[in-house]
């Protein structure tokens, strides 16, 4: 399975249903058994040693949920997930409902009509959907119907850019490992749902489980224009991110490092004094307690429908997990 498909499927957070399924069917392909639990999360199984380990990515991307419908047909949205009024302003959008998918666009005020640009709120966004009234959009469109930006996918370079690429390049890193990993350990490759408002499938799925060690795979923020790189010291095409931290088990912190020097794998590290802002939050906290670690990959203009990875940085993200996989039901993570 391509990059291209994984990011181009819809899921807002509860809304996962086309994602899951192209997800639940390529897994289906290399696992030894693959569910679907309560909440949506999609689990596939490698079965190995006695040790259990957890490999987590999310499904779910940012988007709206449709909250009204004016008198002139235009639909009054709410945000789902982290979504910020400038990156949905100019952008074309898609709305799932029972007829398929319905598209608008989010307009502009263009600068001949002033030169005041009043600053938004998320209620003062609207959807265009070509309606003239209320009545003509209701037959398209419903309240409670949800929406995200229109599937792009530009490769420029070694560079690619697309919307949802948070976390769907964890799902497709996920897909690749389960399609070749050989590890003496039992590995859960989990496809979360509903982490972008709160963590909710990875709460329930490492419940279930109840792993020895979970793993994080995500995308975090990446140097771009306008932003300190003191503040974002982290590159594309540098290789991916070990998170150090209270959220990381310096046990497994440190095998992953090693791994990486020792097969030649460039690295870069993350401070997360407190909190990743990843699955791996919730994962730590399940049961009795989880030996969790997080490695990202590179992202630029997170949230947006623009973001930008490097296709380096994927690869390298494989082969690293691939190898601290190889031999994890030996690592010792007594205190």
């Amino acid at each position: 399975m391509e990059l291209k498909e994984v990011v181009s499927a819809f899921g807002v957070p509860g809304f996962e249903d086309e994602i899951r399924a192209l997800v639940k069917r390529e897994m289906q392909k290399h696992a030894d058994d693959v569910i679907v639990d309560a909440l949506g999360n999609v689990i596939a199984v490698k079965r190995g040693g006695t040790r259990k380990v957890m490999l987590a990515a999310h499904l779910d991307q940012i988007g709206f949920m449709v909250k009204s419908i004016t008198n002139d047909g235009y639909l009054v949205i709410a945000p789902i997930g982290g979504v910020h009024t400038s990156v949905l302003r100019s952008s074309v959008v898609r709305i799932l409902t029972v007829h398929g998918f319905v598209y608008g666009v989010i307009g502009e005020k263009p600068p001949h009509l002033g030169k005041e640009q009043k600053k938004f709120e998320f209620k003062d966004l609207r959807v265009d959907i070509g309606a003239s009234s209320r009545e003509e959009a209701e037959k398209l469109v419903s309240v409670g119907d949800v929406g995200s930006f229109e599937p792009r996918y530009l490769e420029l370079n070694e560079r690619v850019v697309a919307n949802s690429l948070d976390d769907r390049v964890g799902v497709y890193i996920l897909l690749k490992l389960l399609e070749e990993l050989h590890s003496d350990a039992t590995v859960y490759f989990v496809a979360t749902v509903q982490e972008e408002v709160g963590l909710k499938g990875a709460r329930t799925s490492s419940f279930g489980i109840a792993p020895d060690i979970g793993i994080a795979v995500d995308v975090t923020h990446a140097t771009m224009p306008h932003v300190d790189k003191d503040e974002v010291p982290i590159e594309l095409g540098k290789g991916p991110v070990v998170g150090v931290g209270s959220v990381s088990n310096p046990k497994l912190y440190r095998h992953i490092i090693s791994v990486a020097k020792h097969e030649n794998i460039p690295y870069q590290i993350e401070a997360n004094p407190a909190y990743s802002g990843t699955d791996a939050d919730i994962i730590q906290l399940a049961r009795d307690g989880v030996a969790t670690g997080v490695v990202s990959i590179p992202e630029r203009y997170m949230h947006s429908g623009v973001e930008m990875i490097d296709a380096r940085d994927v690869d390298n993200t494989i082969a690293l997990l691939r190898a601290v996989l190889e031999d994890i039901d030996e690592l010792d993570l007594k205190w």
